[in-house]
């Protein structure tokens, strides 16, 4: 099994987070399926060998199409090998995406939307160049060319600065509070959100408070979870809970004891 993280070209870091790189030439090597919590982000996947299964919660299993991309906001979705697994995910940041794309972020969210549709045939001809590559580093110089070919800076939705706010806080701030610090009107703030992360700025805030609390939760750092909830910026206990719950249909123990996938990070 080959698991490789590659930070980007220079050219794509402000947009793309990292670039990772997955091979499995059985599926007994990997415990299926692996549950992937929401993080906000937008993952571009190329298969280069057979597309996995992937769930959404709530629905069927659907074999994946060979290139794709799929940002999770509100549920989760569980992946499973089918056989010889090859891809390149590319992690963008939560403001990334949107520079690449001639839709807003919000039409991708919660589904998985063929790369055909986005890009056409330029899509099926790097799906080609990447099942003849025969180097991981030759996939990455294929897919960065590829997305540097399609980035466009877009000045209409600067939302970097109000993405760091909401991390730097834990996401334990009010929408009210980004519109004071940045001089911005609720409304604008809404549809920057909505154009360039996928989902409204309240939603944003509610998930990133999830993550940091899950993140304090599986690194022991705690004493309870009473404690933990308050620390995090919830009301109480129950109002974390029924995060959790929604988000990763698991209980916080649960989740302590399992690996639930999430790539969000304050970089």
């Amino acid at each position: 099994m080959t698991n490789l993280e590659v930070l980007p070209t220079a050219r794509l870091r402000p947009y793309v987070q990292l670039i990772w790189c997955f091979e499995l030439d059985s599926p007994t090597e990997l415990c299926s399926p692996e549950r992937i919590a929401p993080d906000g982000v937008v993952e571009l996947v190329f298969h280069f060998r057979d597309p996995m299964k992937i769930r959404f919660a709530g629905e069927e299993a659907a074999i994946q199409p060979r290139s794709s991309a799929v940002t999770l906001t509100r549920r989760f979705v569980e992946i499973c090998p089918r056989g010889s697994t090859g891809f390149l995910s590319v992690r963008f940041r939560p403001w990334g995406a949107h520079h690449f794309l001639s839709l807003p972020v919000s039409e991708l969210a919660d589904r998985l939307v063929p790369a055909e549709d986005l890009w056409g045939a330029a899509s099926r001809e790097l799906e080609e160049r990447l099942a003849a590559a025969t180097t991981t580093a030759s996939r990455v110089a294929l897919v960065e060319e590829f997305l540097i070919g399609r980035l466009q800076i877009n000045h209409t939705a600067q939302v970097e600065p109000l993405v760091r706010a909401v991390w730097r806080r834990g996401g334990d701030i009010r929408v009210a509070e980004l519109c004071a610090e940045h001089g911005l009107t609720e409304r604008t703030i809404e549809r920057m959100f909505a154009t360039a992360v996928g989902m409204p700025p309240k939603s944003f805030i509610r998930l990133t408070r999830f993550l940091h609390a899950c993140s304090k939760l599986r690194s022991g750092a705690w004493t309870s979870l009473t404690r933990l909830a308050h620390d995090c910026g919830y009301y109480d206990q129950a109002h974390f809970v029924a995060d959790v719950k929604a988000f990763s249909g698991m209980t916080p123990r649960e989740l302590v004891g399992t690996p639930v996938f999430s790539f969000l990070e304050p970089g």
